[in-house]
């Protein structure tokens, strides 16, 4: 890592942005030197997202001083970014899902070969392909994908192709927005040892994630913003999570990844055979009551699939799901609420939530009929009073039940989708990734909120891709492989290693 000011790439000083009602940066300040990872964290609404979208060319700012290399500049836009060496992966996907991965990372700067004295001009298909092809067997030995449409890649495939469409420009300072929200384990591993490689070759990266841990592997410095303002830098030696998490949340938090000691019941959920050709093979797990019982495995092991078949939102061959004792034929995602299930899916944004609707119309929703006082009329006064309770219960931070989904957190949303569950009365909660993508203090609060739940008796069945967050919370791990249960882990047996050995199929090598 640089350690002098001589080699600083980028500084802002002063930086103030505001929008109507918020002030979204107050006097930031930043400074990234040449070869480092500089980490951004903080709760959201830090102005983390304000911050790199200002370096980015997608916001100006009001006032301050941005310095790129020592000159004094005015970000334009994002090509005038791109310009000066400063290249954006953001968190949600942006790429075109009809275009190939080549055409997707030179799109707007088609390579091009000129013929008969440059009257006539042809893509230069070949030189587009073979430099996409570097940058994509960093990740990936084989590159039949590339020519193939990105939306028959998945997921995964297409975080790899936004990172090598931001590295393609050759930027000197790379601004990762949570790169690894789509990946696994495995998956992170490789980046990590690319950013590395970056770093010897002098890249800068600006990093964004709420995953603390994972960000002591690589990062040099972190940067820490609260409110809009710059708290403190402190050097990655020289700190701890705990230590972060208080200076980012303004009070002390310690084993925020932790659930609390509640007694174990009677089963409460099994599930039997369940079988989905190609898909899921032969599934047995049980949950009982005060019980989190974790799902651990790679990208496409079947994790979320499992939990779809269980809910009844995709078909299965054969299976049977029991509640306290009586089994039910699920066959849809309303045969699932019958029988006391409800789910808490990857993405909250397409599958959980109304994001155009109120809050207080997302709590009500799926038991409707409780707020309805005559055929076909809602009970205005009755679901507001509700949407009110939960909202407070929660502590759901918005400013009432009639504001729209899509204007609050992550962490909010998550818990407006939670209080939809709990308005159910539901006996069993499967929550897959519970705490993908949202802030360290709401993280504390929904793993409260989950602790809450099954000390009343119920019990969480917990899809997720951070081991800690299982091994903190689950009283027993199911680790899944190539669509069946390979192996299953008390908490105490639950180490890493155990876990990414039957995760990667050691135990079938």
């Amino acid at each position: 890592m640089a350690s002098k000011n001589d080699d600083v790439l980028i500084s802002l000083t002063g930086i103030n942005k505001g929008f109507p009602g918020v002030r979204a940066l107050d006097n930031m300040s930043l400074e990234v030197r040449k070869g480092e990872v500089l980490a951004l964290v903080g709760e959201n609404g830090a102005g983390k997202s304000t911050l790199i979208k200002i370096l980015s060319g997608l916001y100006q700012k009001d006032s301050g001083e941005i310095r790129v290399r020592g000159e004094k500049v005015e970000i334009q836009d994002t090509k005038h970014a791109q310009a000066l060496g400063i290249s954006t992966i953001f968190q949600e996907p942006s790429l075109a899902q009809h275009l190939t991965a080549v055409e997707n990372v030179y799109l707007g700067r088609e390579v091009v070969k000129s013929f008969l004295g440059g009257a006539v001009k042809l893509l230069d298909e070949k030189t587009m392909y073979q430099e996409t092809e570097k940058l994509y067997r960093n990740f990936f030995s084989t590159v039949e994908d590339l020519n193939r449409p990105v939306s028959e890649l998945g997921a995964l495939k297409n975080r790899v192709i936004e990172i090598a469409k931001a590295l393609s420009v050759n930027a000197s300072v790379v601004i990762m927005d949570e790169p690894t929200a789509s990946l696994a384990e495995e998956e992170r591993d490789v980046l990590f040892d690319f950013i590395h490689t970056l770093k010897e070759q002098g890249v800068s990266i600006i990093y964004v994630s709420h995953h603390l841990h994972e960000l002591f592997l690589f990062t040099d410095r972190f940067h820490v913003m609260r409110d809009g303002k710059h708290i403190k830098t402190v050097n990655a030696d020289e700190t701890s999570v705990d230590h972060l998490v208080s200076l980012m949340v303004g009070r002390e938090i310690t084993n925020f990844v932790e659930k609390q000691t509640v007694p174990i019941g009677e089963e409460i959920l099994r599930v039997s055979n369940l079988s989905r050709p190609g898909i899921l093979k032969d599934i047995n797990f049980h949950v009982r009551e005060g019980e989190i019982v974790g799902i651990a495995g790679l990208a496409g092991s079947g994790r979320t699939e499992t939990v779809r078949a269980v809910m009844g939102a995709d078909p299965i061959r054969s299976g049977s799901v029991s509640v306290s004792g009586k089994q039910f034929r699920i066959r849809s995602p309303r045969d699932a609420i019958r029988a006391g299930i409800g789910l808490l899916p990857e993405n909250r944004k397409l599958h959980g939530a109304l994001t155009g609707m109120s809050v207080s119309k997302n709590i009500t929703i799926t038991s409707i009929n409780k707020v309805v006082a005559m055929k076909f009329v809602i009970n205005k006064k009755k679901e507001v009073q509700i949407a009110k309770d939960y909202i407070k219960r929660l502590g759901i931070k918005t400013p009432s039940e009639k504001q729209k989904v899509k204007f609050l957190s992550g962490g909010n949303q998550q818990k407006v989708i939670l209080a939809k569950w709990l308005y159910t009365k539901p006996k069993v909660l499967i929550f897959d990734e519970p705490t993908q993508g949202i802030d360290v203090g709401a993280k504390v609060e929904v793993y409260n909120l989950m602790s809450e739940f099954v000390a009343n008796g119920g019990g969480i069945l917990m899809v997720s891709s951070d081991l800690l967050e299982l091994k903190g919370l689950a009283d027993r791990i199911y680790v899944m492989h190539q669509g069946e249960f390979a192996h299953e882990f008390s908490r105490e047996e639950a180490t890493e290693e155990n876990i990414t050995f039957y995760a990667s199929g050691g135990h079938k090598a």
